[in-house]
């Protein structure tokens, strides 16, 4: 006989797909949370920092959603954004009221964003178990997986680092991405209030179309390797999102997986929120900023300096001038 063909393996997944989809994803549409009320205005890689206790963790966020206000009243008074007329309040549970400043932005659920959320689980989870289910042995899929979730650490980074520095709303294909990057600066306790499908469906929109296409014209460990890439946008996010948390809000297990260094600590994700925001780009699990940020690489300075030879765009991170200084003497 020959060898399994991708629809037989995927069709050997499915009964162990369904299930956690079932779990995950579909309560969502059968149970919506209450929304808060909101207001809408005009070397090598090394391991993240140990991880603080509980209440300094929520210092840590507390303190992000504190630097955000005083910025927005910095820029108020330059003109460099629209007046406000207040400090939003904080609801029950001791946040910042959510504020939305993006045209057609909502934190309400509508049902086709938890159906993106399954359908590109199922696709992501299809794909890693076809390289293991029809390979010769476990060492060539474990290999793609690693290093598709090491890319996409990278990934992470660069499209942080993209969004936050270049674009704006008016920016085609992206642009509401590089406002949404750039004004959680302003309102980084928002985030917090949207449900994971919610806060990921645009990035599973945008990962099907590749993921099925690796599925369908790839072998089965370089298409695992691109699923796993893509996937771990999703994860990124949504790691991202734990981290603007109150961890007293968190399951513990989302707090564990923080404490193990598997998903983005709110202790290395703090470092990011400090103007001009220039470095600590990535949001995964954040272990390659220290190798990315630091001499001999200064990996991001010097996409910078090579963005500005070539087009002559400075990055908003280069507002600094000390940043500017460095990424022009590379």
């Amino acid at each position: 006989m020959g060898s399994p063909t991708p629809c037989r393996c995927l069709l050997r997944l499915l009964p162990l797909v369904v299930p956690l989809i079932e779990a995950y994803a579909l309560p969502t549409l059968r149970a919506r949370p209450t929304r808060a009320p909101r207001m809408s205005l005009p070397a090598s890689p090394l391991p993240p920092p140990p991880t603080p206790p509980p209440e300094a963790r929520g210092a840590l966020v507390a303190s992000m959603d504190e630097a955000a206000l005083a910025l927005g009243e910095a820029a108020h008074a330059l003109g460099e954004a629209p007046p406000r007329r207040a400090p939003p309040p904080r609801g029950p549970d001791g946040r910042l009221l959510p504020v939305l400043t993006l045209p057609g932005d909502s934190l309400d659920d509508t049902p086709i964003m938890p159906a993106l959320l399954a359908l590109s689980s199922l696709l992501a989870f299809a794909a890693v178990g076809r390289a293991f289910a029809c390979g010769a042995g476990p060492l060539a899929p474990l290999l793609g997986v690693a290093l598709g979730g090491l890319a996409g650490e990278l990934l992470s980074g660069a499209f942080h680092w993209a969004t936050d520095n270049y674009g704006s709303l008016r920016t085609p294909v992206v642009g509401f991405a590089c406002a949404a990057f750039q004004g959680h600066h302003l309102a980084p306790w928002t985030i917090s209030y949207r449900s994971a499908a919610n806060n990921v469906h645009k990035i599973g929109a945008a990962a099907l179309a590749p993921t099925v296409g690796a599925l369908l014209w790839l072998p089965p460990v370089p298409a695992a390797f691109v699923a796993t890439l893509l996937y771990s946008q999703l994860l990124a996010q949504e790691f991202h999102r734990w981290t603007h948390t109150p961890p007293h809000l968190l399951a513990a297990w989302q707090r564990g997986l923080q404490d193990a260094g598997i998903a983005l600590g709110v202790n290395e994700h703090v470092a990011h929120h400090k103007p001009p925001f220039d470095k600590h780009y990535c949001i995964l699990t954040g272990r390659l900023n220290a190798f990315l940020d630091e001499k001999p690489v200064l990996f991001w300075r010097r996409l910078e300096a090579l963005v500005y030879r070539i087009n002559g765009q400075e990055p908003n991170s280069w507002k600094d001038p000390r940043v500017k200084e460095v990424a022009l003497r590379l």
